[in-house]
């Protein structure tokens, strides 16, 4: 049975409520909501499925079968508030940014997130792409990311972030070379 509940996990800098399903099977999760089914153990990890068109494909490091990748420094500078404050708006939604100038990493990605707030936009950066993954996607040039999965901040465990990465298909670039 679905049940929607309001679950706290309370982040101290934001005293924010995040909103997610609890399912009993997974086909009952609805799209571009959170959730986490009954069954699993860990009350902190949730999961989202979302969708996109055929012209794009999920980017696979090879680690993943799924295509998932982990967001790397999602706790630096208390990137993971922002997400907390955005993640479970109904308009949240995810994105990558290339960071060219990156006096660390030439090929950075940076993982961004947004969502309207208390009626006001807001745009944050979450992370970054793995320093492997941005190497392997420098020669993209359309990339986009879904949320996938996240490990939310409570008592003792910290937080953590996963993203499906999405680049153009093939099809879609030899019908644009066509045009």
């Amino acid at each position: 049975m679905l049940s929607l509940l309001k679950r706290l996990f309370r982040k101290k800098e934001s005293g924010k409520q995040f909103k997610f399903l609890i399912c009993d099977d997974k086909s009952e999760a609805s799209l571009n909501k959170w959730y986490r089914l009954q069954r699993w153990e860990s009350p902190n990890f949730l999961r989202m499925e979302t969708t996109w068109t055929r012209d794009w494909k999920v980017f696979s490091a090879g680690s993943s079968l799924s295509g998932e990748e982990e967001v790397v420094g999602v706790t630096h500078e208390n990137r993971e508030v922002g997400f907390l404050l955005m993640g479970d708006q109904p308009d949240f939604r995810i994105f990558l940014e290339r960071e060219r100038d990156n006096p660390v990493d030439p090929n950075a990605i940076k993982v961004m997130g947004s969502a309207t707030v208390d009626g006001e936009p807001m745009i944050r950066q979450l992370g970054y792409l793995s320093k492997e993954t941005a190497k392997m996607l420098k020669d993209e040039e359309d990339i986009d990311a879904r949320p996938y999965s996240v490990y939310l901040p409570y008592q003792d465990r910290s937080y953590g972030l996963r993203v499906r990465v999405l680049i153009r298909s093939q099809s879609y670039k030899r019908k644009m070379k066509k045009v």
